[in-house]
């Protein structure tokens, strides 16, 4: 069971570039296909999932010069207790490294956030990576 992880991708654009686009919470349905549109208002962001559902996170620790963010999972994902997620961009030798992290706990017995996330994670991830090596901001 792994309540903490973390997934990366390499992206060949520097971290300036990267974090424009993986470092603005309100654009992540640009490059999370799981999710199909959000909205940021103060602290609070909606996320709605391209299965229906809506997400509620609240942002947290944004730290621009850091290159990195963090974001609770408030409603919308049965039987969290807690949920903290991070992604942070760092200079690698390609460029830029992104790298998102998730912990959490549930009352769920054998509950496995990464075997729920970790593919759709790096899906994102992946898709992130097209985007910014094709020019897209």
């Amino acid at each position: 069971m792994a309540n903490d992880f973390e997934v990366g991708i390499d992206i060949a654009v520097p971290p300036e570039a990267a974090w424009a686009l993986a470092g603005d919470p309100a654009r992540v349905h640009e490059w999370f296909p799981a999710v199909t549109g959000c909205e940021v208002v103060g602290d609070e962001r909606r996320a709605t999932t391209a299965r229906g559902g809506e997400l509620v996170e609240r942002l947290s620790d944004i730290d621009p010069a850091g290159r990195s963010y963090a974001y609770s999972v408030i409603d919308g994902i049965p039987g969290l207790t807690s949920h903290r997620a991070t992604i942070a961009v760092l200079p690698s030798a390609a460029g830029s490294r992104v790298v998102w992290r998730q912990t959490a706990t549930s009352d769920v017995e054998g509950y496995d956030l990464e075997r729920r996330l970790s593919g759709v994670m790096t899906q994102g991830l992946e898709r992130l990576r097209e985007i910014l090596e094709a020019g897209g901001r």
